[in-house]
């Protein structure tokens, strides 16, 4: 039986531990269309780094950085931007779990199962977290779905397009 489960990795120069952080905070930026693509790429960013096995300061970067500039500008949720002020902290540690989750499933879960068990841990923190804001009256109905479905659809997009660069860079040296 032929063993899947040899993590992919990517060689990457050392100056990517500080433009890593800077393209994760720019994302919102420069993707500030709707939660889906701006999730998607950043989700893409958090797989990449935890595939390239970078520092554990890069991670942190790459986790808090995206959401305090998706906070910032204003536009990935509209006027309820606002909202998003309450889901930050769970925001930070879902995406460090989705990546720590992600990068160590033990050696017999192969790439698909680590992606979808990651996926799910970030967007069932996020969702829980949602819950439990909207029971409170917190927050409307809305960030139910966004901090539900679509955090897992993105989470696990994301996923597949860092495996697909990752592919394509180990093709290429």
């Amino acid at each position: 039986m032929e063993d899947r489960t040899t993590p992919i990795t990517v060689s990457l120069p050392i100056y990517l531990d500080i433009a890593l952080p800077a393209l994760a905070f720019a994302i919102p930026f420069f993707v500030s269309g709707p939660q889906w693509l701006t999730g998607t790429a950043v989700n893409t960013l958090l797989y990449l780094v935890a595939l390239t096995n970078r520092p554990q300061r890069v991670w942190i970067g790459v986790s808090l950085l995206p959401s305090l500039a998706a906070f910032s500008h204003g536009l990935v949720f509209g006027p309820a931007t606002f909202f998003l002020i309450y889901f930050l902290p769970v925001i930070w540690v879902g995406n460090y779990i989705m990546m720590k989750t992600f990068s160590g499933c033990p050696a017999r879960f192969n790439n698909p199962a680590r992606l979808l068990l990651s996926a799910a841990a970030k967007a069932g923190l996020l969702f829980i977290s949602a819950l439990f804001y909207y029971q409170l009256k917190l927050v409307p109905p809305a960030f139910l779905t966004a901090m539900g479905i679509i955090q897992l659809a993105t989470a696990i997009a994301g996923g597949i397009l860092a495996f697909q660069v990752t592919t394509a860079t180990n093709h290429h040296e």
